[in-house]
């Protein structure tokens, strides 16, 4: 769980970029800040993290959430 907030959108690069300002990401961040962008027929996710700690694993679980949401967004728009 986590709660966002956006921060930018641009229409002409077609990017929109949240923070995350609260919820279980920020137990394991420091900061943690979302950008996605649109080009034609790509999109691409940017996470932008800062570690608490050296051991803490890299978000890796929220990558595949990611790019399953994207892949069922694709397959409804085909």
């Amino acid at each position: 769980m986590s709660k966002q907030v956006i921060v930018a959108v641009d229409h002409e690069t077609k990017t929109i970029t949240w923070k995350v300002i609260g919820g279980d990401l920020l137990e394991l961040y420091d900061s943690f800040t979302i950008i996605t962008s649109c080009d034609h027929h790509w999109t691409t996710w940017t996470f932008l993290y800062e570690k608490k700690t050296e051991d803490t694993l890299e978000p890796l679980v929220l990558l595949a959430y990611v790019l399953h949401v994207t892949k069922e967004i694709e397959n409804h728009l085909l």
